[in-house]
């Protein structure tokens, strides 16, 4: 199921995996930690494999810095359907709270599979939500990969200063879903939810279905 309901809200259960707008205008791909340098430096919507190998994205998405969603506050669909857009700080905060609050809804967020194991302690989450979320890792602000099955970021729409916006954090070794702030530049993963009411098929995958 690509559509799921938690609470009073509807999100896709799985993260971001488009190369453009909802318009077609491409989002330009860094290829190289430099490369990711110097479109956040010009303030350009990027995104990246993690570790530039297309082959995590079916299972964990892509990276994308903030410019991304800023385009897509400002002036962008993230997809072409305009009921699906990335969340505010505010709608992560009502899913965790609905989830139990910060130290618990972590664990109803997570996968039941692809989380770390370290010292036979496994990562995984119980998936009671139904969200499926993954620990894509990030990139940071120097372009370097991080964290890929042991830590999950999301941004939300919500700035906190000039140069930084709330991201969400899940981590392998607890319970806790958490809002951080974010430097603009790094690369997190993106989670839509629905605007609206959802009237459509729960078998709708926004990153593949367009209309």
């Amino acid at each position: 199921m690509a559509i799921v309901t938690i609470g009073t809200q509807t999100w896709d259960d799985q993260n971001l995996d488009v190369d453009s707008f909802g318009d077609g205008t491409p989002i330009a791909q860094a290829s190289s930690s430099q490369q990711w340098i110097d479109y956040c430096a010009a303030g350009t919507p990027a995104w990246r494999y993690y570790e530039d190998d297309g082959a995590n994205s079916p299972t964990y998405g892509r990276l994308y810095n903030w410019y991304v969603v800023s385009a897509s506050i400002t002036s962008k669909n993230i997809v072409e359907n305009p009921q699906f857009k990335i969340p505010t700080a505010a709608e992560y905060n009502t899913l965790i709270t609905y989830l139990g609050g910060t130290r618990t809804a972590g664990f109803a967020m997570k996968n039941t599979e692809n989380w770390g194991t370290l010292t036979r302690v496994s990562g995984n989450g119980s998936n009671s939500s139904g969200w499926k979320g993954n620990p894509g890792g990030f990139t940071s602000t120097q372009g370097e990969f991080f964290d890929l099955t042991w830590s999950g970021n999301w941004w939300s729409r919500t700035s906190s200063s000039a140069a930084n916006a709330y991201g969400y954090k899940l981590y392998w070794q607890n319970r806790s879903a958490i809002a951080v702030e974010t430097p603009m530049i790094m690369g997190l993963s993106v989670r839509l939810i629905v605007s609206a009411s959802w009237t459509g098929s729960n078998n709708f995958r926004p990153s593949e279905n367009w209309g």
